[in-house]
């Protein structure tokens, strides 16, 4: 029986110590991780806008300035945006003004408030006497969000005659539009 009281005893200063050494360590609470508010980093280029702008439009011979506006809309999937505009500008040259309007296709990629894009289309110069005649479209354009409804467009675009009497031409156009 003294064996079977000293284990009982040995067990009891064991649990009785170690509860005091328990006691003695204050429990610290798990910290508590702060929740990250949601927040869209990423601009909406979703939709439909309209905007001015300005440029100059140089042929084999001149170059001359332009002033018009566009109506377009996006659609945009994660990254990537695909939209569709009408433009229609007026040419100041020499020695006829005419108007030129286009239609493209635009796809790009955006990173936040910034949109980098490719477009292209057909453009013409509605048969003025003294304009460049039609031309198939090609370009790239970078687009930046101001505010949730403003942004500003600058663009390069490369024209090809569709006939041989039609002029190559070079479009250098930055305009700002309003988003719907």
């Amino acid at each position: 029986m003294s064996m079977l009281k000293t284990t009982l005893l040995a067990a009891a200063a064991t649990v009785a110590f170690a509860s005091a050494a328990q006691a003695a360590d204050p429990i610290m609470p798990m910290p508590v991780t702060p929740v990250a508010p949601v927040v869209d980093p990423v601009y909406d280029w979703s939709g439909f806008y309209a905007g001015v702008r300005v440029g100059g439009l140089n042929d084999t011979v001149d170059t001359d300035w332009l002033i018009g506006g566009e109506l377009g809309v996006n659609a945009q999937w994660d990254m990537f945006v695909l939209g569709a505009e009408v433009a229609l500008d007026g040419v100041f040259g020499t020695p006829d003004t005419y108007a030129y309007g286009e239609i493209t296709a635009r796809g790009g990629v955006a990173f936040s408030e910034v949109l980098l894009y490719g477009t292209a289309g057909y453009g013409t110069d509605f048969d003025a006497a003294a304009g460049v005649g039609d031309q198939f479209l090609a370009g790239v354009g970078v687009e930046f969000a101001v505010s949730d409804s403003i942004s500003v467009d600058g663009r390069y675009v490369y024209g090809w005659g569709v006939d041989a009497a039609d002029d190559d031409i070079h479009k250098f156009t930055i305009g700002a539009n309003f988003h719907f």
